[in-house]
């Protein structure tokens, strides 16, 4: 029963990515009902599992995104998992939430969608499930942005981040033609969402900003006057606002040109403080 709380107050704390890694294992965990002892693999009904039939698509549209939270077998998970947990992490050093959501989901559906746009044009037939169109949009997201960034690995050391895309996108080309054709497609065009999505934001074109919608204030009366001192307490507060993200687009820039560990320990904590 400690565990079962321990679990509750993981998932309340954590952030987004850590959500959907919670979400993806007891997702994985209810599909055991779809384990054929027999073939000894997940059979998937075509009601969850992409399929690279339009027809089947237009019956069950939302399996362009269900498909992303499906994994063909523990080791496909678990990959998955970890990589995911490392490069949100990162992700968030220059993004927020709301792009991180952006990108992790509209990264699923474009995938699903060439997917499905192959299969009508190529008569390829299958069922793709996975969430790694997903984790690449966010992974080339990173290296598209901070592609200088410097990643230390174990028996390697410092490699930077646009040399793991290249050798990513590399291994996925050459193996298009392999039996994991739907595969190797989905994480193509989730590479190309992230790419899209780190170019645009270069450009300062946030496309997350669709998905914010402002209410509208509902007044019963109508306003007669303007209360002066209070225009100029706006008027200081966005001149903060300005201030504040002048210094965080530097330490960006700076990340970007020299990599993370180039921060002074007071840069690291304004960052992190301002990301919360």
């Amino acid at each position: 029963m400690n565990i079962l709380n321990e679990i509750k107050q993981q998932y309340k704390s954590g952030d987004v990515s850590q959500k959907l890694i919670f979400i993806n294992i007891l997702v994985f965990i209810l599909s055991a009902f779809f384990f054929d002892f027999i073939s000894n693999q997940f059979q998937y009904p075509n009601w969850l599992a992409l399929s690279s039939n339009y027809k089947e698509v237009m019956w069950f549209p939302w399996t362009l995104l269900t498909y992303g939270f499906l994994h063909s077998e523990p080791i496909h998970l678990i990959f998955n998992l970890i990589f995911l947990y490392y490069i949100s992490t990162l992700f968030y050093t220059f993004f927020n939430t709301r792009q991180f959501l952006t990108v992790y989901f509209f990264g699923s559906f474009f995938a699903g969608l060439i997917f499905v746009a192959y299969g009508f044009f190529f008569n390829y037939n299958n069922l793709i499930v996975g969430a790694s169109a997903s984790i690449m949009a966010i992974f080339i997201a990173v290296a598209t942005y901070a592609p200088y960034y410097s990643l230390r690995l174990p028996l390697i050391g410092y490699v930077k981040i646009w040399h793991l895309a290249v050798l990513y996108i590399f291994i996925d080309v050459a193996q298009l033609l392999s039996e994991n054709t739907g595969g190797h497609i989905a994480h193509l065009s989730g590479s190309v969402v992230g790419f899209a999505f780190a170019m645009l934001m270069k450009k300062g074109i946030n496309i997350s900003e669709i998905f914010l919608f402002k209410k509208k204030k509902n007044t019963t009366f109508k306003k007669v006057y303007k209360n002066k001192p209070a225009k100029k307490y706006q008027s200081v507060r966005v001149a903060d606002v300005n201030f504040i993200q002048r210094q965080i687009d530097e330490i960006l820039d700076k990340i970007s040109k020299s990599g993370y560990d180039s921060l002074t320990k007071e840069e690291k904590e304004f960052l992190f403080k301002e990301n919360k």
